[in-house]
């Protein structure tokens, strides 16, 4: 059975996790936390008995705001997407906390969960066991590179990459690195992983075909 946390380990998780939020993960030590909690930095090993254990403890927190309510009765590649969608949204809530979810050696329940939902949806579609098992794979070993990728630049990071890869690009070596920069430029994280998922889901469809 799992520990119910403490009111005062849940104090500690919730700053520890602003602190991650608002300076990165290389920012949270046990002695900066302390200070932000005016206590001294050891007296937090009264609640949590190393830093891995506390940083456990964020990452708990981070997947408890997983989105878990599914709806079977939609077409199945529609619970896929929204199965991604879910899992995207705690990378956007949480972007330098997020890569923590990954340090887990046990799934948590909500990520059983989802894991539940996405096995149903491609058995239900008409994947065999093994071809399932495949995609899912296939499915998060892509997504979670990006999610991962996602945590160490916005938007405006992509865009300024583009625009100055337009910029500094030797157009008669390389062309279409020119003229396609601009382009690149225009897009948002949003319409990547959209464009991402329509591909998986084209690619799903053309196998059960």
């Amino acid at each position: 059975m799992a520990r119910t946390r403490t009111l005062e380990q849940d104090k500690i998780v919730q700053e520890a996790l602003t602190l991650i939020e608002e300076q990165g993960l290389e920012a949270l030590t046990m002695r900066a936390l302390g200070r932000r909690l005016s206590v001294e930095g050891m007296t937090l090993y009264t609640y949590f008995p190393n830093k891995a254990a506390l940083l456990d403890a964020v990452a708990n927190e981070v997947v408890s705001a997983l989105d878990v309510t599914w709806d079977r009765s939609l077409p199945w590649q529609e619970r896929v997407r929204r199965g991604v969608s879910a899992f995207a949204a705690l990378q956007a809530e949480h972007p330098r906390a997020f890569p923590l979810v990954y340090r887990r050696t046990h799934p948590s329940e909500n990520v059983t969960r989802l894991t539940e939902e996405l096995f149903d949806a491609l058995r239900t579609a008409g994947f065999q066991p093994r071809e399932a098992a495949l995609a899912y794979q296939s499915a998060v070993t892509l997504i979670d590179a990006a999610l991962l990728n996602r945590s160490s630049w916005t938007d405006d990071d992509l865009r300024a990459s583009w625009k100055r890869v337009g910029r500094t690009v030797d157009p008669k070596r390389y062309p279409r690195v020119k003229e396609m920069a601009p382009r690149a430029a225009t897009l948002t994280w949003q319409e990547i992983l959209d464009s991402g998922v329509d591909l998986l889901l084209r690619g799903l469809e053309q196998r059960l075909r």
